[in-house]
């Protein structure tokens, strides 16, 4: 009788323990579905960069060096509510370390700048305003702090309390965050904290400690959830949505050219409605967001070449239904089998070229004069479309084929592979597709390699 007393005690104990574990994992698994169920978002690219022409600007510029005449969030709002965009993610801080809010820890922020910004909060003017439009809102937020030293090799407890600080200054003076996208942590480029130094589940547990909901996104590289709550498949470097992608994620391509403005981009020719929708279309039949970058001018304006394509864009789209419940996630290219005609050592394996990870790339052998790689998908799969990367540029001339009918059949040639390389082709249908590498100035390091059809 003392013993079932004693395991019935012990039941209850434990109980709540696990009624409460599993309702936390419920309500992620909820904010998750709710957030592909957004579907499409606004990236806005505005800070310092903007004003130097730098995409990654120098971290000492003179706060006074950011002067928007004109800026107006409601605009911005407005053009994104055109789009039919439901969320949108702004860079409060890049690279750098300019802040676009008065933070407590550091002078270089928008406080410090001309005297009539002075208690200008451009944080708190897009929150208003995109709140306002009926639009979720996020925020970008780059850990690797140039400014400060918060980088790789020079992390300690001041340097990751900076950091919670301003993450807490953002998390309680704006209202509800749909999600904050981090970069620069954990990251291919650059020079941010790594997970040993800055452990995921540090700044993972500090942000949901003030705001439970909001979902964190980590630029991490890697299709791995054990870094971020939503995988960011980084557009312009090759990585892409897989064609079987289960994975909770979100794509991030941009409008424009590059992420910030530069001068003459009001008169850039623009992504294409017909890119975007196809582009949206893919992601969000894939359990992906689609999260399209439009950067403001040096006024703090939309251009009005963005503002009309945002509202063409709006006039052509029609988002899908909305998720019902999250699929079983499972790892991509599952079963797609990798051969190449050499690999340089285990490290550039060619199984590296399907993995969606931007860490791991193949590498053919010194000497090796057939340069090849070949993906077989086990059974015939239709693609219309081809994204590849490598890892710094090499590729001088290369050809991509598929194996139809006992022979290889040409799809795409090209010069160059770069960052990101994306064409389309006519839609075809085979079990194996193959990338050759024709010229080369030395070994290139190919990251990924992805078919998929639009």
């Amino acid at each position: 009788m003392k013993r079932n007393y004693i395991l019935l005690i012990s039941l209850i104990l434990v109980l709540p323990i696990y009624v409460l574990g599993q309702k936390e994992e419920n309500n992620s698994n909820d904010n998750v579905l709710n957030f592909l169920n957004l579907k499409f978002g606004m990236f806005i690219h505005y800070n310092m960069g903007t004003y130097q022409a730098e995409q990654w600007a120098y971290p000492f510029h003179d706060p006074k060096d950011f002067r928007p005449s004109q800026l107006d969030c409601n605009q911005w709002a407005q053009a994104a509510k055109s789009s039919g965009m439901q969320y949108a993610v702004f860079t409060t801080k890049h690279h750098d370390g300019f802040c676009l809010w008065d933070t407590k820890v550091t002078n270089y922020d928008i406080a410090s700048a001309d005297k009539k910004y002075k208690n200008l909060d451009i944080v708190k003017e897009y929150t208003g305003a995109f709140r306002n439009a009926g639009i979720k809102v996020g925020l970008y937020f780059s850990v690797w702090d140039r400014h400060h030293g918060i980088q790789h090799g020079n992390m300690n407890q001041i340097n990751i309390n900076f950091t919670k600080e301003q993450l807490t200054e953002l998390l309680t003076n704006y209202g509800d965050i749909a999600c904050i996208v981090i970069d620069g942590w954990g990251s291919k480029w650059g020079d941010g904290p790594d997970f040993e130094e800055l452990p995921y589940k540090t700044l993972a547990e500090h942000i949901h400690s003030i705001q439970p909901n909001c979902l964190v996104i980590n630029h991490s590289c890697r299709p791995d959830l054990n870094y971020t709550q939503i995988v960011h498949y980084e557009a312009t470097h090759g990585q892409h949505c897989p064609f079987d992608n289960t994975i909770p994620s979100q794509q991030g391509p941009t409008l424009q050219s590059t992420w910030f403005w530069e001068k003459g981009y009001e008169n850039q020719e623009l992504k294409s409605v017909d890119e975007v929708i196809k582009e949206l279309n893919f992601a969000n039949s894939h359990y992906s967001n689609y999260l399209l970058n439009a950067a403001p001018n040096d006024k703090g304006l939309m251009d009005e070449n963005v503002l009309v394509r945002l509202k063409e864009i709006g006039d052509a789209i029609t988002l899908s239904a909305p998720l019902k419940k999250l699929p079983e996630i499972k790892p991509v290219h599952l079963g797609v089998e990798v051969m190449a005609s050499s690999s340089s050592g285990k490290e550039f394996g060619a199984n590296n070229i399907i993995d969606a990870d931007l860490f791991t790339r193949w590498q053919y052998a010194e000497g090796d004069e057939e340069r090849w790689i070949e993906l077989d998908f086990k059974s015939p799969k239709t693609f219309n479309r081809v994204i590849c990367g490598e890892w710094k540029r090499a590729v001088q001339a290369f050809k991509i084929e598929a194996f139809i009918n006992g022979e290889w059949k040409l799809l795409v040639t090209g010069e160059k592979i770069g960052h990101n390389f994306n064409a389309s082709f006519e839609t075809i249908s085979a079990q194996k597709y193959r990338l050759t590498i024709l010229k080369a100035s030395k070994l290139p390091y190919i990251a990924e390699l992805t078919f998929v059809k639009y």
